[in-house]
Parts: structure tokens; C-alpha cells; sequence
């Protein structure tokens, strides 16, 4: 795997030192390299912000802006090692906006390591807006998340929720609170190159 040969240096870690001590040491690994390999930041936010993460469950939220977004893409589809099938456009709008927000979005699964990302790469220009809605989704309301830690709770380790009926779930109680429709406002397109 990458890490055993990259050499990083420790410019902005500061983001994936947030979160070591959530995730395993293969995941804490890997994601270091990627960023090294990338050369670009890796914003974390979500559920590996918050309480209601569960190691080798939950999926991994990662933002990355950049000013040359379509070479980032094509770094992470080498390192990931996947085809453009798996890189799927984002169009994003929030709050009654007219401003769209352009950004790719790749999901990357190791099953075997138990290791889930999902990757949206913005371009620099977006930066403010990106970063209002990250720190939204990092600083939920305590009952919020509390409401979605029992969830996992009842879909990852109890198991008598269905992830379908999970995602559902979530999905509605945060399109309330937020008071949008994040799946109306958030459409995800794949490239056919």
C-alpha cells in the first residue's frame, strides 16, 4: 500500500490529527498519504467530527478545494485506482439560493479494511459557501445527533434497521432541521467519458 513507501511532510495535518484518534491506524495512514499524494488539504467534516462516529461503519466525509480542481480528480482517481465511471458531477444550490456550486464526487469503498470515504472536490472559488456548510453539518445540535447516534446504534451494531431505512431517517430528521430538501438541493450526475 502507499504509505510504506511516500514520504510526507506535515504541512497542514493538522485536520487528520483532529480526527486520529477516531479512526484505525490503516485509515489515519492512508488518508495521511492521500494527502501527501494529492498535495492538497483534506477537510474532514460529518459524522468523524461528531460523536456519532462509528469506526468502521460510518463513511468518512472528506471536502478538498483546490484552484485546479480537474487535476486533483485525476490524482485521486490514480490513487484510488478507479475509472471515471466512479467520479460522478456535483451541482449543489442551498437555501433559495440562484448560485449553483460545480464540484465533483467520488464514493471509495475498502471493504476489506473497512475503510469508507466520500470525497467532494470543490473548486477555491466556492471556499466561503463550503466552508458555512461544513461547519454546519460539524456543529449539529446535541438532540440531533444524539437522535442519529441511536440510529447507528440500532442500524450498525443491533442491526434491526435497515441502512436503507437508516439513511432515510437521517436524511429527513437533517433536511428538517436544516429546513431544505438536501437531496433537491444536491444532484449528483456521472461522467460518460
Amino acid at each position: 500500500m502507499y504509505y510504506k513507501y511516500l514520504i510526507f511532510t506535515e504541512y497542514n495535518m493538522a485536520n487528520i490529527e483532529e480526527i486520529k484518534d477516531k479512526i484505525s491506524d490503516y485509515d489515519y495512514y492512508f488518508l495521511k498519504n492521500l494527502q501527501a499524494y494529492i498535495d492538497t488539504e483534506l477537510i474532514f467534516f460529518g459524522s468523524v467530527k461528531r460523536i456519532d462516529f462509528f469506526r468502521g461503519k460510518s463513511d468518512i466525509d472528506i471536502a478538498i478545494i483546490s484552484d485546479n480542481v480537474e487535476s486533483v480528480v485525476r490524482k485521486l482517481q490514480n490513487y484510488f485506482n478507479i475509472g471515471k465511471s466512479k467520479i460522478k458531477r456535483s451541482i449543489q444550490k442551498h437555501n433559495g439560493s440562484t448560485n449553483l456550486i460545480y464540484g465533483y464526487k467520488i464514493n471509495y469503498d475498502d471493504f476489506e479494511n473497512n475503510l469508507y470515504l466520500e470525497i467532494i472536490i470543490y473548486d477555491v472559488k466556492y471556499k466561503e459557501h463550503i466552508n458555512n456548510i461544513i461547519e454546519r453539518s460539524n456543529e449539529l445540535p446535541f438532540f440531533i445527533t444524539l437522535i442519529i447516534y441511536i440510529l447507528k446504534i440500532f442500524s450498525y451494531q443491533i442491526q434491526i434497521l435497515p441502512e436503507n431505512m437508516f439513511k432515510y431517517i437521517k436524511h429527513l430528521i437533517i433536511n428538517v432541521y436544516f429546513k431544505e430538501n438536501l437531496d433537491k438541493n444536491l444532484m449528483t450526475i456521472k461522467i460518460l467519458k
